[in-house]
């Protein structure tokens, strides 16, 4: 594919410090490109092919939108700690297609480029100003052309619009019946394609999608628990508890308590 035009439509920059996160395993699914380094510490991987991989002491990972993948967090076995760094990314390549929607990538960043995307996470975190900023963002997404294969195909469009309805509707009380209706197909015949596509039901990419955001509301903003919770389709604050401290094996309090905001 000839690219001709690259546009960011959004792009973050975040990251944290603990002392809590040795062991703590979670999937995540989020609806952006992503770009993580342990800069102290390590990050396991495993996909749902059963494939496990690792970063390592200061290597990254690359997570795609609208993907599960579990993460296992490992402290440095020195300083007990745990530093990582990341990038959400979104694009548009040529008016049409996401990055991701049309290349695949490595799990973990080759070792050739690595000391090259450390440099440019290292400009980009002291950055202060926009400007200097997308410049680097600029520059992360010519590094992670230089390791990204073309697709063979899309996703079949019914899954792509589930996925769609899923990430426009996911503060509501969706059922498996209504994205089903949405595109079409019987409520078996949903599950049954959009397992051997995304590797999850559609119930669960969901529960996954809402967690997702929610850890993000967690991080980004002062919302209350309950606040949250409503915003992603949740009206129990009880179940949502639960629920979040299945995905990331702390409740959302905790969460909120171990990472670092940043004002952007």
């Amino acid at each position: 594919m000839q690219i001709e035009k690259i546009v960011i439509e959004y792009a973050k920059k975040d990251g944290f410090t603990s002392t809590l996160h040795d062991g703590v395993c979670h999937t995540k699914v989020l609806p952006y490109l992503s770009v993580v380094q342990a800069v102290e510490g390590s990050y396991d991987i495993q996909l749902d092919n059963g494939r496990t991989y690792s970063t390592g002491n200061g290597g990254f990972f690359i997570a795609p939108s609208n993907v599960h993948q579990r993460i296992i967090h490992n402290t440095d076995p020195a300083s007990k700690k745990m530093i990582c760094r990341w990038i959400f990314i979104k694009t548009k390549i040529n008016d049409i297609y996401s990055f991701d929607e049309k290349f695949s990538f490595p799990t973990i960043l080759p070792q050739n480029i690595k000391s090259e995307m450390n440099a440019v996470f290292d400009r980009l975190f002291c950055a202060d100003n926009p400007f200097d900023e997308y410049v680097c963002y600029y520059e992360i997404i010519r590094l992670l052309s230089f390791v990204a294969s073309e697709k063979e195909q899309r996703l079949p469009p019914y899954i792509a619009q589930a996925l769609h309805y899923i990430k426009d509707n996911y503060s509501e009380k969706i059922s498996v019946e209504d994205i089903a209706a949405q595109v079409q197909l019987s409520s078996s015949h949903l599950f049954a394609v959009f397992k051997k596509q995304m590797g999850v039901s559609p119930i669960s990419f969901l529960n996954s999608y809402r967690m997702s955001i929610a850890a993000e509301l967690l991080q980004g903003t002062t919302k209350s628990i309950s606040q949250i919770a409503s915003e992603v389709g949740i009206d129990d604050s009880i179940y949502f508890n639960k629920m979040f401290k299945k995905h990331y094996q702390m409740s959302p309090t905790e969460y909120r308590n171990c990472y670092i905001t940043k004002a952007r």
